[in-house]
């Protein structure tokens, strides 16, 4: 969970003791995913009623069967978390285009598209209907996008998924490809919009060819992980040897250095604590950093927020990174695949969830000197 999005500290101040506060602020609440709950699918609350089970027996509810069936499919799917929110809120008309915005009463919202600037944008404009588009489905997948203009685009999008499930041993990478090539479009449409990009089809088909690569690797890496899963090392660690964790290949031509960095600080005499983390690129845009404070227990828990910090705010900027860091625990639970260490367990997951979506990763440990540009965004961020 962000912390800039949790419940403000004075909300709790009145019902417990400052320190213990802190210490359930601290708390990492997992975002994996949680165990399955028996549910009735025929009904919007999900509880099982006498009419829809009459319906669902008497056949009349055929096509609401279909769609689950499509859903069932659809959440099982072997794809990045991302695109499965992305594919969702497409299907339920919920993505900001400046059509739902305005629909929204969003005031200031410009309804022409900012890629063609000649038709009002909306969600088969943007994803199919525009000349962009067209191209880039038929250069991409050899698909004539104009041929489809008659469908809604949410049915266009689901007839190709449902043909794709069916092929599924020869459509397979094609599946990967056409997804990939909608998010491409979409995240292309946000750089024009948000960064003054101009708009470039070769831009879109490079988004979209570098994210397929990254699933594609990501695939193979958990095959040959539970191939391996019963020689797995455990290692004896030793905190005066060099400790690396690494997943993944390097041969990616895009890998960017990362230092992080996490204080943790304890006033001796009130017996209280603050932390603060940070990140930085080394060797690309100087702007590419944060720092910010967060409630943490520990050197080694703030050290962890760090680097999944790092690793989640860099992870659709580059397929492959270096992290620095000047703490040999983290590492050690990063390269363990057992508990060793409760109070950053459930951090160290997130960790490694995330890092699986790109094509390389290392996190190694180095000495206080290299990873000093992080050290100072955070204790300037401690003391603001």
């Amino acid at each position: 969970m962000d912390q800039n999005k949790m419940w403000k500290p004075s909300i709790i101040w009145n019902q417990y003791s400052k320190e213990d506060a802190k210490e359930i602020f601290a708390i990492h609440i997992p975002r994996a995913d949680i165990d399955d709950e028996i549910g009735w699918s025929h009904t919007k609350s999900g509880n099982y009623t006498v009419k829809s089970g009459y319906w669902f027996l008497s056949g009349e509810n055929q096509q609401q069967l279909n769609k689950s069936t499509f859903w069932n499919h659809f959440w099982k799917a072997d794809i990045f978390p991302k695109w499965k929110h992305f594919l969702w809120k497409i299907f339920n008309n919920a993505l900001p285009t400046a059509d739902n915005l305005i629909k929204r009463k969003i005031a200031g919202i410009n309804p022409t598209c900012y890629l063609c600037k000649s038709q009002d944008e909306t969600l088969a404009h943007m994803l199919r209907d525009r000349q962009i588009a067209q191209r880039i489905w038929s250069g991409s997948l050899g698909i004539v996008a104009e041929n489809g203009k008659h469908l809604k685009i949410q049915e266009w999008i689901k007839n190709f998924l449902n043909l794709f499930k069916k092929r599924k041993e020869e459509c397979l990478d094609m599946e990967v490809d056409f997804i990939s090539t909608l998010w491409a479009i979409w995240v292309h449409r946000n750089e024009v919009i948000f960064r003054g990009v101009i708009p470039n089809p070769e831009r879109i088909m490079m988004i979209g060819k570098d994210h397929s690569v990254r699933l594609n690797t990501r695939k193979k890496r958990q095959d040959r992980q539970l191939a391996n899963s019963s020689q797995e090392e455990h290692a004896d660690h030793n905190k005066h040897q060099f400790q690396e964790w690494t997943i993944g290949n390097k041969a990616s031509t895009n890998v960017q250095t990362l230092v992080v960095d996490g204080t943790w600080k304890k006033n001796v005499k009130t017996n209280q604590w603050q932390a603060t983390i940070a990140w930085k690129n080394v060797n690309n845009d100087p702007k590419e950093e944060a720092a910010s404070k967060i409630f943490a227990n520990s050197a080694e828990q703030a050290e962890a927020y760090a680097i999944l910090k790092a690793i989640a705010d860099m992870e659709w900027r580059s397929p492959g990174l270096i992290i620095k860091t000047d703490n040999t625990e983290v590492i050690t639970a990063l390269k363990s695949n057992i508990t060793t260490n409760k109070n950053i367990d459930n951090i160290i997951k997130d960790i490694k969830r995330i890092a699986n979506s790109y094509i390389f990763i290392s996190c190694i440990k180095v000495g206080r000197e290299e990873v000093k540009l992080a050290h100072k965004l955070a204790t300037q961020a401690r003391k603001s």
